[in-house]
């Protein structure tokens, strides 16, 4: 039934689509190699008095389009880029027009062009030639964008993780590409509020699709950056050295990012274990130390093997390795008040860890018309190692050292393939299908600290099938609609001898967005968005392996987890670009929550248990203020409320309250040297059977940039941090984690980039606003 009234929808919006497109001019703006040009300016003339009849801006796609109303029987279009040769042509209906690349240095021009454009799912921002870029990473610029936030690393839009990150179709593996990638290499990055109907169903999230520039033939770019960091309380903490090369050979091109990093992994925390029935204290103080040596490679190749037909590769590879320590001290209360001086005894833990994930895909597109819809297939293998080894050593006065041991294995493989239509008509409608599997199986080698071997085996399959539908209701109103039906199929055995317990689901997950442009001239918009998912469940969760923090915790996982499904409703209103107002609604069914409880054999031992709760309601408000002080100065503000409500057999609670403020500032003192400043305040909130106490950071960072902006020197800097403490408590337990370690660092680094063969420069010497326009003078 559901199906059938999504279909219905579907049918009724694109007969209303092609009506209301029927009056309109459309058209398509490609290179010499066929591909379609974004943000290229189209303006119609009347003839004969040339009077102005219209403009327009080209999409992702190349295309455009014009009204088609008005008493003139002939009219011309003048269409024009930044570094590519004015054409004038006769308008047609489905007229395709090729640009080609200035020969010459350019004259003396005047360009302006919109730096964000507002869709039905979020928006695109055209970061080509942007200011903003410059010494900068990309890591850093994503965090820059309306309603992105980075937190300890971890990038987020309207409060919530991001799902998803694709760099030129290829779908990251770690965020942790984005700092080797600098930022003035990116064309345009789009930002999508909730996947749609073409993501799986488990991606939770925001999707963020980021477009690199592209290097002419015999065109080549590279880029080597190095630096090091320093912890004025720890001494010298990092070191780290980015490679990146770009360039396009006749039909061939290359692009490969090279990382290397060693970091010193250090936390100082304070935890305090409070058994309520029994009545007795502990408290722990731990250091955490240990190195950490990781690399990182990614190739990727594309060949043009025709002007419509391309066939791309991408490899890439990444090992870490690490030997952490953790020294704890386990205290004792003291009579009457206060903890000992003296450790009752010392528990040295070694960690030692190795991680390697190989990913390799292949990528076959075909464009099918002058409308630019296209044709994809492709696959993605994946595969992950893990190894964990772990060992304790108790160490009382009076007794011989206690030693515990542990070790653990995990391999994952994962294979992706999917197929793609999608096919745009001239009245601006777009229909897009496609078929997809995805099978991943996890292997695990276990040893506990009783030297018991287990080899737990895990599987999943996702086979699933969608289609999207995208177009216009008059003039105003822009709408996309999709269903994607999926299976989830879950399989788990503790052990090689056990029997496998499946968890098989089909569903159907509808998903839907709508952006109303109540005034484009003065730039007001609203935009809607809904969709459903389901959550993938950690298959390390599924196992009873027993991993310990220290000798007082534990984590273990839970063979009866089921999947959760989620149901996100976003809102959002834009005003002037310069105020957006988002709101979001998220209603999870069986979501899964760590449950901390006291191990019922040992007394003076807690363990960490996912679980799944009845129910989980979350509605979050967000306002954003982006403003220029001054013409050096630009300045963001960011205040976020959620509220929170939740149900399971461990809590009920509702009405819990949150609150985060951000502050981000953004200097270019002269066109070679610029900063930023960065803050965020969050107070105390309570969430669940937690209290989560106040934190707050400043960091920023100063560039000066020399030899014509090829070489960089930067300073980043924290300049404080209040470290989280979270306050647990429970009928029989209550636990307070104290993050007690100084944040405090400074970093240097110095980067270099060269170019050479055919390029266009394009340099800006005035910018009126960051993300919004821009205007060249040459």
């Amino acid at each position: 039934m559901k199906a059938k009234q999504v279909c219905a929808v579907l049918i009724l919006l694109i007969g209303v689509a092609v009506a209301g497109r029927a009056q309109e001019l459309t058209g398509r703006v490609v290179d010499e190699a066929n591909r379609p040009m974004e943000y290229v300016n189209v303006v119609a003339y009347a003839l004969p008095d040339s009077a102005f009849v219209a403009g327009a801006i080209t999409d992702a796609n190349g295309a455009f389009s014009l009204p088609a109303n008005g008493t003139a029987t002939k009219r011309v279009l003048k269409v024009s880029f930044v570094g590519y040769e004015t054409q004038v042509v006769e308008a047609q209906p489905g007229i395709v027009i090729t640009l080609r690349p200035e020969a010459a240095a350019l004259g003396e021009v005047t360009v302006t062009a919109d730096r964000i454009r507002r869709s039905a799912g979020g928006y695109t921002a055209n970061l080509l030639g942007s200011t903003v870029t410059q010494g900068r990473q990309t890591d850093e610029i994503l965090a820059m964008l309306p309603g992105v936030t980075r937190r300890e690393g971890v990038l987020q839009v309207l409060g919530q993780a991001v799902g998803t990150i694709y760099v030129d179709g290829i779908r990251l593996t770690d965020t942790k590409e984005l700092a080797a990638l600098p930022a003035d290499r990116i064309r345009r990055v789009q930002v999508d509020y909730t996947p749609g109907s073409s993501e799986f169903a488990s991606t939770r999230g925001a999707v963020i699709r980021i477009t690199l520039r592209k290097e002419l033939d015999g065109g080549y770019y590279g880029y080597a950056m190095a630096g090091a960091d320093v912890m004025p309380k720890y001494g010298f903490s990092r070191d780290f050295a980015y490679a990146v090369y770009n360039g396009r050979f006749n039909r061939l091109s290359l692009y490969n990012v090279f990382s290397y990093t060693n970091h010193n992994l250090i936390s100082d925390d304070e935890n305090t274990y409070s058994f309520l029935r029994t009545g007795s204290e502990i408290r722990t103080e731990g250091q955490y130390r240990g190195w950490t040596h990781g690399l990182y490679d990614r190739l990727s190749l594309t060949y043009d093997l025709t002007p419509r037909n391309t066939l791309g590769t991408s490899l890439y590879f990444s090992t870490d390795h690490a030997t952490p320590r953790n020294d704890v001290a386990t205290l004792k209360p003291r009579i009457p008040s206060g903890w000992s001086d003296t450790a009752l005894y010392h528990t040295l833990t070694e960690t030692p860890y190795t991680y390697r994930t190989y990913q390799a895909t292949l990528r076959f597109d075909r464009e099918l018309d002058d409308q630019g819809s296209t044709f994809n297939i492709g696959a993605d293998y994946l595969r992950q190692f893990t190894r964990n080894r772990m060992q304790t050593v108790r160490t009382l006065s009076a007794l011989a050292p206690d030693t515990l041991s542990n070790r653990s294995e995990e391999t994952t493989n994962m294979l992706e393939a999917r197929t793609s239509l999608n096919k745009n008509f001239a009245s601006g409608l777009a229909i897009h299908g496609g078929l997809a599997y995805r099978r991943i199986t996890v292997d695990y080698d276990l040893t506990n600290e009783r030297h018991l071997r287990t080899l737990p085996y895990a599987e999943g399959q996702m086979p699933a099938a969608y289609v999207e539908v995208q177009g216009l209701i008059g003039k105003r109103l822009q709408y996309g609609v999709g269903l994607r039906v999926q299976e989830n199929r879950i399989a788990y055995r503790p052990d090689a001898a056990a029997n496998l317990t499946v968890h098989d689901d089909w569903d159907a997950y509808s998903s839907f967005n709508l952006l109303w442009m109540i005034n484009e001239a003065r730039k007001i918009s609203a935009t809607l968005n809904y969709t459903e998912a389901v959550d993938d469940i950690p298959y390390s969760a599924l196992t009873t392996y027993r991993e310990y923090g220290d000798e007082h915790s534990y984590t273990t996982g839970n063979p009866d987890l089921v999947s959760p499904k989620s149901h996100t409703l976003t809102a959002a209103l834009d005003l002037f670009d310069r105020l957006s107002f988002n709101a979001i609604y998220i209603y999870n069914e069986r979501p899964i929550y760590y449950a901390t409880r006291v191990d019922p054999v040992l007394p003076s031992v807690t363990y960490t248990k996912p679980m799944n709760a009845k129910y989980e309601r979350l509605f979050g408000l967000n306002a954003e203020a982006r403003f220029d002080p001054l013409p050096w100065w630009k300045l963001r503000g960011m205040v976020m409320y959620m509220l929170f409500g939740s149900k399971s057999e461990d809590f009920d609670v509702s009405g819990q309250q949150k609150y985060y403020f951000s502050l981000s500032n953004t200097f270019r003192f002269t066109p070679h040297m610029g900063a930023s400043l960065d803050g965020y305040y969050e107070p105390t909130f309570h969430f669940t059977d937690r209290i989560y106490r106040t934190v707050y950071e400043m960091s920023g960072s100063v560039y000066h940039t020399f030899l014509r902006d090829r070489l960089a020197l930067r300073l980043n800097f924290k300049l404080f941090r209040h470290g989280r403490v979270i306050d647990t408590e429970t009928p029989d337990l209550r636990f307070v984690e104290a993050n007690r370690t100084r944040d405090q660092y400074f970093g240097l680094s110095l980067s270099y980039s060269f170019s050479g063969g055919r390029s266009v420069n394009v340099k800006q010497t005035e910018e009126i606003q960051s993300y919004e326009k821009i205007r060249d003078k040459r």
